[in-house]
């Protein structure tokens, strides 16, 4: 069987880096019929908190990610105690007394050698009981073999080879007792049958250390696969300088999870079908393969995924889904609406927005009576043709239902029988109904504001004005 993971630290907020190699694990374990496990590591201790674990399981769940198991290694650490055991009575590990400062003496004369540190060995041939006895500080060192190539077969960058002389014998348990990455991962993996390592290529360099483990535990090699990073704008890596890097921003921001889940997708994955870009998961569940992902670094274009969410917002979503989206950010506007009312706002003005943040703005004249004019609206309501327009408006209204269609034909009436400029009568009227000049189109507006709500607008403006 595929199993696949995704293994955060819980250490700072789901970047989006982290957040594609979670979908790309998702995708893959769902493509093959497999199972995808969630585990969080959160072996260190001083840097991990449970407000950054919420948030992360918040964010994967907001995504749609779904898992079929979940781990914490915290809670495991019985389990790596015996496994290090293991490699010391193997003689696979030794316990090093080495002390910081002396290791800082290695690292500087290895730095006037002008040669890459390694530790010295000097430990190797220590003895644990003895070392216990005599009450000494101590970590735990895997005995890297000497001369060594390490080569495993990438399935995105290919064959693989680091020598073992590049890191030389490496810590796996630190001196307060704690597990190092390196270690429980490998442990972790082996024991939950993980068969493919899906993971970003910073972690290259950690991957002889770990096969070398996997070797001396008897466990089976995963294969692994390795995404290439994500860059800015401006093709340095992807960081706070080029906006929010964070799910968490994205998400308060009001994008969508289904057009992140699906732009995220894109960076560095190619569908089998050109030209096209929006996919729902179910389709791409069905297509992704880790042979499309492409070996280059994927660019993140912040516009694009405007675009994207916009698509969505206007042309996948249902008016009940997109109402279900927007209601948390209008109700925190402090908006008063009934869901039919929403309803009825969504379906002739969900293409003025990108985001559901900007739909708090764009969508406030629908819900917000008390007008708050700008200075521009009050130059055009203080002329004397704009109380011309607005009485004649309340004066062809009288009796009449309020519609889009209807205000078209008061504006056609107005311009022959007082010579009112189609550009003066309708600004007015915005300015009168929304405080503003730009916006959504008035037309929209009268197709969806009750007549009343109109008529107490009109009025405060002439009220205001005159």
């Amino acid at each position: 069987m595929v199993v696949s993971r995704f293994a955060p630290s819980p250490t700072g907020y789901l970047h989006l880096g982290n957040a594609r190699t979670a979908i790309f694990s998702y995708l893959f374990a769902r493509h093959h019929g497999g199972k995808f496990i969630l585990r969080i590591e959160d072996t260190d201790r001083e840097r991990s908190s449970k407000e950054f674990e919420e948030m992360l399981l918040r964010d994967l769940e907001w995504l749609g990610i779904e898992w079929d198991e979940f781990y914490r290694q915290s809670e495991r650490f019985d389990i790596y105690k015996e496994y290090a055991q293991r490699l010391i009575e193997s003689g696979w590990a030794y316990p090093c007394v080495c002390t910081p400062e002396e290791l800082e003496e290695e690292r500087k004369k290895a730095e006037e050698k002008g040669i890459p540190y390694r530790y010295s060995g000097k430990c190797r041939h220590m003895n644990l009981e003895d070392v216990k006895d005599k009450g000494i500080p101590y970590t735990i060192r895997f005995k890297v073999p000497e001369g060594e190539v390490i080569t495993f077969e990438d399935l995105i960058k290919g064959p693989i080879s680091i020598s073992v002389d590049d890191f030389g014998d490496f810590v796996i348990v630190r001196s307060d007792g704690s597990p190092v990455y390196n270690f429980v991962v490998v442990v972790d993996d082996a024991l939950m049958g993980v068969s493919h390592v899906i993971r970003g290529e910073d972690h290259i360099p950690n991957t002889p250390k770990q096969i070398l483990i996997y070797r001396a535990l008897g466990f089976e090699v995963p294969k692994f696969a390795h995404l290439p990073v994500i860059l800015g704008p401006d093709r340095s890596k992807l960081s706070k300088r080029h906006g929010a890097v964070s799910v968490k921003n994205y998400r308060e921001e009001g994008f969508l999870p289904q057009a992140m889940f699906n732009y995220l997708c894109l960076l560095g994955w190619s569908p089998p079908e050109e030209g096209r870009e929006v996919y729902s998961k179910e389709e791409l569940i069905k297509l992704f393969d880790l042979k499309d992902v492409n070996d280059s670094p994927a660019v993140f274009d912040a516009q694009k995924l405007r675009w994207m969410n916009g698509v969505y917002i206007r042309e996948v979503l249902s008016l009940e889904e997109l109402a279900k989206e927007l209601t948390p950010f209008l109700e925190r506007a402090g908006y008063s609406f009934d869901k039919d009312y929403l309803l009825k706002v969504l379906q002739r003005a969900r293409d003025a927005f990108e985001t559901l943040s900007e739909a708090v703005d764009r969508l406030k004249p629908f819900f917000v009576d008390d007008v708050e004019y700008s200075e521009q609206a009050k130059g055009i309501l203080e002329n004397q043709t704009a109380m011309q327009v607005l009485e004649y408006v309340l004066l062809k209204l009288e009796g009449e239902e309020l519609s889009g269609q209807k205000i078209k034909e008061i504006a056609k009436m107005a311009q022959k029988e007082l010579g009112i400029k189609p550009k003066d009568f309708w600004h007015t009227l915005r300015a009168a109904l929304t405080g503003e000049l730009e916006g959504v189109g008035v037309d929209v507006l009268c197709d969806v504001l009750p007549k009343d709500r109109f008529i107490k607008r009109v009025e405060r403006a002439l009220k205001s004005f005159q």
